[in-house]
């Protein structure tokens, strides 16, 4: 294969899966300590060409490709002698996780250098679905090392080490969807529990609204004096989101039961299908609906993304202060508003300088993705809507604040962005907003 061709393996796996996995997990070897001059050495790009910046990058990526390699074949493996069912399954998953991951970096290989003469939407969509098949691969995975590891804690430290780091790196990252299980096996053995174990078992609990495992890990720190301010805050307010949660869950039956319009968002980082409450927000639905029916979203950048907060999306400007020309009312203020959970689609609303009130008639095109309960935000800004499948995608945006003047100058700051949206169903009727203020465009 060629070099570009490994630097493009690298690239993808480290950005969506192993990269700080495996460089956790080099600290975490016994007698292996990090290295301080790992790579290649970087100088002053001011005295470097562009080729010879680009050529420095691949050689220190290469080198740490090698290196992941090593790790992973030697780190968390559970001989082939050992024939517990258990371990069984877990290898088996093993194995189908290099698999998809081959898979996935070829397909990205292929999409980034264009190793194919005649390259067509079909590529990246190849590119998608090798990602999606990664990501499944891994959770189950995972959950089969969790099993492993709870079965025998002392047999399987190895196991457990990786699934430590594991939930480490992805908490930094906020990749904590769908780790519920494997958190609670960790936290089940005193053996590998440590601080950043507790914070980040107590985050994988609060985003996926299992406070009880929330409570376990933040609680832990509270009583030792660790836990940070920001968390001790929410920590505070779990009895009460553990109310809007309990009340969310009837509406999500509810909705169930409806036919809920629905749209696929297709990013550069996933695909997403979301769900919108038109019952709830009817106004905020049906200018969402019109807007990617006319095509608005299309190649629209993500170009605010927050950890553990949000990503905020449908500024025409790229940089927070553009609109689609007109905007409408606000239904944070209804009496069957939503509430803010991991996923919810929300349109932000602009706070009226002069009254120190949310202005009610602010919303607009923009809208973003809550990374988190945000009890904060209720009634607040309108949620209309929830990301139905996909939800892991959110955690891959690239983190960026292209409100900030300085950020946007810098050539590194490129944004994800949106693709293209597509209405999969509506209601029989015509989505058509009402501006406020302006007016829709010809």
């Amino acid at each position: 294969m060629t070099n570009k061709y490994h630097i493009a393996v690298l690239a993808s796996v480290l950005s969506c899966f192993l990269g700080p996995m495996g460089r956790l997990l080099a600290q975490a070897t016994p007698n292996k300590p990090p290295s301080a001059d790992s790579g290649a050495a970087m100088p002053s790009g001011s005295k470097l060409s562009p080729e010879e910046r680009q050529q420095r990058k691949q050689a220190k990526m290469q080198k740490e490709m090698d290196e992941e390699m090593r790790r992973i074949e030697v780190f968390g493996m559970v001989p082939e002698s050992d024939t517990n069912p258990l371990a069984v399954a877990y290898r088996q998953s093993a194995d189908d996780f290099r698999r998809a991951t081959a898979d996935f970096s070829d397909s990205h290989a292929r999409l980034e250098f264009r190793l194919e003469e005649n390259l067509t939407d079909a590529a990246r969509e190849k590119w998608l679905s090798n990602l999606k098949n990664s990501y499944e691969k891994m959770v189950l995975w995972r959950n089969r090392g969790a099993a492993l590891y709870a079965s025998a804690p002392e047999k399987y430290e190895s196991v457990g080490l990786m699934l430590r780091e594991m939930l480490i790196a992805d908490g930094k990252l906020d990749r904590l969807d769908r780790w519920v299980f494997a958190a609670r096996a960790l936290l089940g053995s005193p053996r590998l529990i440590d601080d950043e174990v507790l914070l980040y078992a107590g985050y994988a609990g609060f985003l996926e609204c299992d406070f009880e495992l929330a409570s376990m890990g933040w609680g832990q720190l509270a009583e030792a004096g660790k836990l940070p301010e920001r968390e001790q805050y929410m920590l505070a307010e779990i009895p009460a989101i553990s109310k809007t949660w309990e009340k969310e869950l009837v509406r999500l039956q509810e909705d169930a039961a409806k036919d809920n319009p629905r749209v696929e968002i297709v990013t550069t980082k996933g695909v997403m299908e979301v769900e919108l409450f038109e019952d709830d927000a009817p106004e905020s639905v049906a200018n969402f609906i019109y807007l990617v029916e006319n095509g608005y979203y299309n190649r629209k950048p993500i170009f605010l993304v927050r950890q553990h907060f949000l990503a905020q999306t449908g500024c025409e400007k790229g940089d927070g202060k553009g609109n689609s020309g007109y905007t409408i009312k606000g239904e944070f203020n209804l009496p069957n508003h939503r509430s803010h959970f991991r996923g919810s689609l929300a349109i932000p609303l602009a706070l009226d300088t002069t009254t120190n009130e949310i202005n009610p008639n602010s919303g607009g095109a923009q809208f973003y993705f809550s990374f988190l309960p945000t009890p904060i935000f209720d009634g607040k800004h309108t949620v209309f809507g929830r990301v139905a499948s996909g939800i892991e995608t959110l955690g891959l945006f690239k983190v960026v604040n292209l409100t900030d003047e300085e950020e946007r100058k810098n050539p590194e700051s490129n944004p994800d962005v949106i693709l293209r949206a597509k209405v999969l169903k509506k209601r029989d009727h015509p989505y058509r907003p009402t501006p406020v203020i302006g007016r829709l465009p010809k």
